[in-house]
């Protein structure tokens, strides 16, 4: 049983179909990283290594099994707020741009400084440079 609602299903079936060129059913395992950040899933190279199986042709139901175990290893708004209040020294409820971008070139899959600037920029920090822990977890979750 999926744990996708229908129309979530019906929406990556669209965009699923857009990416397979040849109309044969499938997308090669090039596209699937692409195909899944447009549905929301946000899986790093490692991840989808690990999930492929070693096979080059994904059907759509690969996909969406794919796209589950994705989605349900992503980390909940509420550990993503637990993790950056970590960082909060002093109980603000923010962190600063400095706290982020250590964070970023110390966790997980290594970024580009491209990809860190973005990230800062998307964190929408004011003025004094803080970011905003709840309002930043619900940025990295696409709630915003």
């Amino acid at each position: 049983m999926s744990i996708l609602t229908e129309e979530k299903i019906k929406e990556c079936k669209i965009i699923f179909d857009l990416i397979d060129k040849d109309k044969d059913a499938k997308i090669n395992s090039e596209e699937l990283g692409p195909a899944l950040r447009v549905c929301g899933a946000s899986p790093s190279q490692q991840e989808l290594d690990m999930l492929i199986d070693n096979s080059n042709l994904i059907t759509f139901e690969k996909f969406i099994d794919i796209y589950e175990k994705l989605i349900n290893n992503q980390d909940s708004e509420d550990d993503i707020i637990n993790e950056l209040k970590k960082l909060d020294k002093n109980g603000t409820g923010n962190i600063t741009v400095n706290d982020l971008k250590n964070l970023l070139l110390n966790f997980g899959e290594v970024l580009t400084k491209e990809e860190i600037d973005d990230v800062i920029q998307e964190a929408n920090a004011d003025k004094s440079g803080n970011i905003n822990i709840e309002k930043f977890a619900k940025i990295l979750l696409g709630k915003v």
